[in-house]
This record gives structure tokens, sequence and C-alpha cells, in this order.
């Protein structure tokens, strides 16, 4: 049995999880990497309270990460695909799993299973409800709403109308706080190659220019985990790569 931790969720070493990658015990400013195969089956805990597992599929060369994020109350997923069999159990250590948070068009994943099974709501931005159809979105968010009383909304349109990125607020997030800030992002930016930022291909934004322009919200908060929802999140240092990507943007 898993206990509680009052106030945060305590860290959780999934079965069959590998103690050596474990970011509380590297030096590394980069999350773990996903072992590479078509479905990666196991989860794990690279801060704590903080669960990601994934893909990796030949057509694209960088991971597809979902997330869990434990809170006080309940969880929530954000662009979840389908877990391993044997990674189930742990979603049920964290019940309620209230919220499944998409934060783009193209995130949809396995969101259905994941309501099918745990009766979770859907949450989407605004202006991406219409394009997330036949996806029924439950509740709708705007520039700074808050998810789940923790999860601030940054609205950032560009790669598609109603992307959004997730602030892990400090006021609301004892771990964020911490950690000088977490951020996560969809597709806005991915983390491909490793221990570098870049933007998807041309071809998938309906607008890079309204998407660099929106990027540079960014740097009105305060963050040194990044999390990435494609390729490599990075643990610390997030907010200066961040810069420094932005940078090459404008030249």
């Amino acid at each position: 049995m898993i206990a509680e931790v009052a106030h945060r969720p305590g860290p959780l070493l999934e079965p069959g999880g590998d103690a050596r990658c474990n970011p509380a015990r590297s030096n590394s400013a980069l999350a773990c990497p996903l072992r590479v195969g078509h479905i990666i089956n196991t989860m794990r805990e690279i801060l704590p309270g903080i669960f990601t597992w994934g893909s990796t599929y030949t057509d694209r060369p960088w991971d597809l990460n979902g997330y869990a994020i434990r809170l006080e109350q309940c969880t929530v997923v954000v662009d979840p695909p389908a877990p391993g069999e044997d990674d189930w159990p742990i979603f049920s250590v964290m019940k309620p799993i209230t919220k499944i948070v998409l934060t783009n068009r193209d995130h949809v994943r396995d969101a259905e299973l994941f309501r099918t099974r745990f009766g979770a709501q859907v949450v989407a931005g605004a202006d991406e409800v219409t394009q997330l159809a036949p996806i029924e979105v439950d509740e709708a968010v705007s520039e700074g709403e808050l998810i789940a009383g923790a999860l601030h909304v940054i609205h950032l349109p560009g790669k598609s109308a109603g992307e959004i990125g997730l602030y892990f607020s400090s006021a609301h997030h004892a771990l964020s706080r911490e950690m000088g800030g977490i951020l996560l992002l969809g597709d806005a930016i991915i983390g491909n190659p490793p221990g570098a930022l870049g933007l998807i291909p041309e071809a998938k934004l309906d607008d890079s220019s309204k998407l660099k322009r929106s990027l540079r919200k960014l740097l009105d908060y305060d963050f040194d985990v990044l999390l990435l929802c494609d390729g490599q999140s990075m643990l610390s240092g997030g907010k200066l790569k961040v810069i420094e990507f932005l940078k090459t943007l404008a030249e």
C-alpha cells in the first residue's frame, strides 16, 4: 500500500521502476530518457507527485508524453496516451482523477479511455473546442483561469487557435514554489533534439508568426522546470533554455 502524504503528494517509484533514473539523485537537467519503442510501458515519477509515460513512433523523432499531476484533492492528467497494462494500478492509487487536460487539437490521444475509466472531465482551451470535435469538451478554459485550483492557463495561439500551456501556480502548488516554478507545454515548444528546444514542423502550424509572438508570454512567468508533452523535458534551467530559444526565433 502507498501512503498519502499530507499537503503535498509524496514520491512513488513505480513497479519495475529504475531507481537509478531518479532526478532527485541525478545531476542532469534533463528528464531521464524514455526507452525506445512503439509503446513505453513504464510510468516514471520524474518529480514528487508528477508522473510521465508515453510512446515513441517511427515517424516522429521525439517522444509523446502524458502527465499525471497529483494535487491535494485530486489528480489531473494531461494529454494522456494509453499506459501499459502494468501501470493502471498506479492510476488507481491516484484517485480521484477528475480532469483530463488537452493542450491542443492533436493531443487527444487516449483521453476517452481515461474519461470512461475514471469519469473525469475533459478540459481544453475555449478556442480549441470546435477543433477537438467530435471529442466532447466538458470544461472550456481561458487565459488566467485555474484548473483544479492549481494549474494556471496560458493561452498560446499560433500552432492552433486554442493551444494552452499550464503554469503550476506557486501560490497553490508547494513543489512549484520550492523548485522555482514549473511550466508544462503541449505543442507550443517541443524538446527535440534532447537538451534543445524547437517548434513542430511548419506544416502543422496555423500561424508561425502568431505562435512566436505568443511564446513571448512565457517570459512573464518564473519557472525552472519545463515539462514537455513532445520531446524531452528539462528539470532545471528551463526558463534559460526558453530565453535562448526565443532569441533564435527573433533572428
